[in-house]
């Protein structure tokens, strides 16, 4: 857990590999601003859906070959645990690169890894980070926003000496590409920041650093825009609406004494 009292008053705890809410604040479970954003911009329920029809696909041809349906279940199943076992090892390439820069950027030297991409993805970091001379103000801090009701972490706050004491709020994502809700993320965190902190960000950038060994790190630098703060702000709205239309079904169902 790292824990942290911001000038609200709230103890912020965050477990990075806890299940579930990774975040707790003065003792109780908060979600996440990405949950909010993920949830809200339809990338997850369309990957879901896309899995969906590939299996659905897979499992037609496989009956239309008359294979046995027990054996088409047990493929199907163990096709269905590769895919999650993909997903966490993303996220865990993710995560341990997130806690090898924190490592670094706080002055611990430690180890690059052994392991691929990790290691490449570690490296091509390095070279970038020594050669944009950028300075570590914060690492990895985790911010509450009592207004929202939601946590996160942001991953580096940085300065130049020609920037005259300006700072930069950087996020790090391991993606193929740059995408709207990384935008939103970030000018999120910068919201939160100064609602919490003493922190004034002026610029924002996205920094990329892909799996793939061919491709180097990139950062996309972004202007401070309300609109992407908009688009946090109906992401919320929308998880609020159907917090409230799932508890209308499930009066309904109740009182209609139905399952479906």
């Amino acid at each position: 857990m790292k824990p942290l009292i911001n000038k609200q008053g709230k103890n912020i705890q965050y477990n990075p590999k806890a299940f579930g809410k990774r975040y707790m604040v003065d003792g109780e479970p908060k979600s996440s601003v990405t949950t909010v954003i993920g949830n809200h911009q339809n990338k997850n329920g369309l990957l879901f859906w896309k899995r969906k029809m590939v299996l659905d696909g897979l499992k037609n041809v496989l009956i239309s070959q008359k294979k046995p349906i027990d054996e088409i279940n047990k493929l199907i199943k163990k096709v269905e645990l590769s895919t999650n076992e993909l997903e966490e090892y993303a996220r865990d390439i993710g995560t341990n690169l997130h806690e090898w820069i924190d490592l670094y950027v706080k002055g611990n030297k430690p180890a690059i890894p052994n392991s691929e991409p990790l290691k490449t993805m570690v490296n091509k970091w390095l070279k970038w980070w020594k050669a944009s001379k950028l300075e570590i103000v914060v690492s990895e801090l985790p911010l509450y926003s009592s207004k929202y009701d939601l946590a996160g972490t942001l991953d580096l706050i940085v300065t130049q000496k020609s920037w005259k004491g300006k700072l930069a709020l950087l996020d790090t994502k391991t993606s193929k590409d740059f995408y709207v809700d990384q935008a939103i993320q970030i000018e999120t965190y910068r919201r939160f920041l100064e609602e919490t902190t003493d922190f004034k960000i002026t610029y924002l950038g996205i920094v990329n650093v892909p799996k793939e060994p061919s491709k180097q790190v990139s950062m996309m630098k972004l202007k401070i825009d309300d609109a992407y703060f908009r688009g946090f702000k109906a992401s919320k709205y929308l998880e609020g609406l159907e917090s409230k239309f799932n508890d209308k079904v499930k009066k309904w169902k109740k009182e209609n004494k139905r399952d479906v």
